[in-house]
């Protein structure tokens, strides 16, 4: 596996591991950024367009694990908010062809309504 991609997802998933983040919702992440190497691997050797579609549904099963549920973590959604612009990166550099992947949207604040 090439040097950057392996900083790449090493790095990745220790932020992931430092949020507050639930244990059931960081090993998910763990599982996901986990599958990516092997599939990394084909898309390279093959530049496969269904490899591409995986890598992206593996990053997008990250970020929904870094934003899901009402008290998600701070760190956690701008380490999901990051990921996008972060993979481009990658992928320019290792002279691979862009992802479809969009950053998270941000739910909307909650208005507070005297009761």
């Amino acid at each position: 596996m090439d040097d950057a991609l392996h900083a790449h997802l090493l790095a990745l998933a220790d932020e992931v591991c430092a949020t507050a983040i639930t244990a059931e919702r960081k090993h998910t992440a763990a599982w996901c950024l986990g599958q990516l190497p092997a599939v990394y691997a084909l898309f390279r050797r093959t530049n496969e367009s269904r490899h591409a579609d995986e890598i992206t549904r593996l990053l997008l099963g990250v970020m929904k694990e870094l934003t899901r549920g009402e008290k998600a973590c701070l760190k956690a959604r701008e380490l999901a908010a990051g990921i996008p612009g972060r993979t481009q990166l990658l992928h320019e550099q290792l002279g691979l062809p862009r992802l479809g992947l969009k950053a998270p949207a941000t739910p909307a604040p909650r208005s507070r309504k005297a009761c």
